[in-house]
């Protein structure tokens, strides 16, 4: 058994190191194939300064356990936050209030191949009590 765990693992090494392996290029033109493009690395978005939220107590029902917003952000090239919207709602009152305060919260953007990008981020904000 451990064999042919082995041998199906090789295997499928060879077909990934066949199929990351460049195509000759069928340019009649007789001229060099592409080149192959490698990456310089990936930095992901991260957060440089956030606000402090004020929530009202009464503005959670639920007092016994943390209460949870999860959102879904678009940052630009920029860090700067242009769009989002709530994958786990908490409820309305907060929900906006929170997202209010996000849009005030500054990011160092992602970084792909030397080159600032626009990603999307989840984020997570626990309201304590």
């Amino acid at each position: 058994m451990r064999h042919l765990l082995v041998a199906t693992l090789l295997s499928s090494l060879a077909l990934s190191a066949a199929a990351a392996t460049p195509k000759p290029s069928s340019d009649a033109s007789g001229a060099a194939p592409a080149s192959l493009v490698v990456s310089t690395g990936v930095t992901e978005a991260q957060l440089l300064r956030s606000a402090k939220i004020d929530i009202p107590t009464d503005a959670i029902a639920d007092h016994s356990n943390p209460a949870e917003l999860v959102l879904r952000v678009s940052l630009d090239e920029t860090g700067t936050p242009t769009g989002m919207h709530v994958v786990h709602s908490i409820n309305p009152t907060v929900d906006s209030r929170i997202m209010s305060a996000v849009r005030s919260f500054r990011w160092r953007p992602a970084v792909l191949d030397n080159q600032t990008i626009p990603v999307d981020v989840n984020l997570v904000v626990d309201v304590q009590h």
